[in-house]
């Protein structure tokens, strides 16, 4: 089942990505754009979808606590008193509003659907949040913590991830840039703060957290940061020092792979948001990630703190993701497929993350 809760969670987060990077996009002048053709089928389905992939983590309690108390009884309990329960049933109704809404728009009011669009989505992202863990620990920073995350990256990908698969060409390409640098940064910038934020609240010492799965989570997310933050800068300067030069020269693969580096970074948010957050007195052996056990078999208690150690290996990994930026920036320069060039993302991240696991010790 948890299999299955992840599955949904990062599903869920691409349907929220595709409403809200269309919805923003049918407000921009198509001068400030490229060509899009937007399927509205693609609308109703995120919409469609959006209760059905929230309730799964509904699901998972009710069926915990079935076998006490039935599954309907079970259910009811979910729906009414628990606070995940509750957010869902506000979602089912904000969805149903957005569906109708999707269903019924007409062509010649675009203006008002992608408003009302964009207004009821971010609504049902802020139900998604008040579910969150760090609503429940701190109800109001953490809600609005979580809020603020989900919303940054959901503009900042669904732009992406609409623009690079729905645009019928690249034409008014710098004109595009030219506002969505400036968007992609705004993101940014409240991603890291909302993220830092978030970190306050749930995690009890960034570096320690690592011994367990929640912060391997972390860990793997912000290292993710390192290969989005070349693309967006390959996006933002080379792109359009190429388009200076060359009018021909097609910038969606790049888009693209930002995009889908971004939607990994949701992905790895959808597995370590299962995770308990150490809070607290939180490091049992039991508690003790399986990946950072590869890496330290020793005994871990409470008392049990993380320190870094030089070593050769540590040099190795080091040299060998300087070899994998390189192939990272060749593959650019080559225009390689996006395969090609997210697959030296993943490999460089996966150096940078086994030079971090082989130089901690234990203390």
């Amino acid at each position: 089942m948890e299999i299955l809760v992840i599955i949904s969670q990062a599903l869920l987060y691409l349907c929220f990505s595709v409403l809200v990077g269309s919805f923003i996009l049918l407000l921009v002048p198509s001068k400030f754009r490229p060509d899009i053709n937007i399927p509205k089928r693609l609308l109703l389905i995120s919409a469609i979808m959006l209760p059905v992939f929230a309730f799964i983590p509904v699901l998972d309690i009710t069926l915990y606590i079935a076998p006490r108390l039935g599954f309907f009884e079970s259910l009811k309990i979910v729906l009414t008193t628990y606070t995940i329960g509750t957010a869902w049933d506000f979602t089912l109704l904000g969805s149903s509003v957005l569906i109708l809404l999707i269903a019924l728009a007409k062509s010649t009011e675009k203006s008002i659907f992608a408003i009302l669009g964009a207004l009821l989505t971010f609504g049902l992202i802020l139900t998604v949040a008040w579910s969150s863990h760090a609503s429940v620990i701190e109800p109001i920073l953490g809600l609005i913590s979580d809020f603020l995350h989900l919303a940054a990256v959901s503009i900042w990908v669904g732009i992406l991830l609409v623009i690079g698969w729905c645009s019928l060409n690249h034409k008014n390409w710098l004109e595009f840039l030219s506002w969505f640098s400036s968007v992609a940064i705004g993101c940014l910038v409240a991603t890291v703060i909302s993220g830092a934020l978030l970190m306050d609240v749930m995690v009890a010492g960034y570096i320690d957290s690592w011994m367990v799965s929640y912060g391997q989570g972390l860990l793997m997310k912000h290292l993710f940061l390192l290969p989005l933050v070349f693309y967006a800068l390959v996006n933002g300067f080379f792109v359009k020092y190429k388009l200076s030069k060359d009018v021909t020269f097609n910038p969606i693969p790049w888009i693209r792979v930002e995009g889908i580096i971004l939607f990994t970074i949701f992905t790895i948010t959808a597995v370590f948001s299962q995770q308990s957050p150490p809070h607290g007195n939180y490091l049992t052996s039991d508690a003790i990630s399986p990946l950072f056990h590869l890496f330290h078999n020793g005994i871990i208690d409470s008392g049990s703190t993380i320190g870094f150690f030089v070593n050769l290996n540590t040099v190795w990994f080091f040299f060998l993701s300087i070899l994998f930026m390189g192939l990272i920036v060749l593959s650019v320069f080559k225009k390689a497929s996006i395969f090609i060039s997210f697959l030296f993302s993943c490999l460089f991240v996966t150096s940078i993350y086994l030079m971090i696991m082989v130089t901690v010790v234990i203390r």
